[in-house]
């Protein structure tokens, strides 16, 4: 028989740094209007972004690095 355990931490323990920067990110992604996204989109995506807005692939790509780069 499969058991899966859990154990949580008592509030006393600091966590690492890794560890924390995961858990603020996770906490994050659990407000409203957030998602996780590649850093580097498919050529599919590209392909969408370019013909929604009106232009060239290359300029798509340009666009997804800025919001990647510069989201809050």
């Amino acid at each position: 028989m499969n058991a899966i355990s859990m154990s949580t931490l008592k509030n006393d323990q600091p966590l690492d740094g890794a560890l924390n920067a995961s858990v603020t990110a996770m906490g994050a992604l659990c407000e409203p209007g957030h998602t996780v996204v590649p850093l580097k989109p498919s050529a599919t995506m590209l392909a969408s972004g370019a013909r929604a807005g009106g232009v060239s692939v290359e300029v798509a790509w340009k666009i997804y690095q800025a919001m990647i780069h510069h989201a809050d």
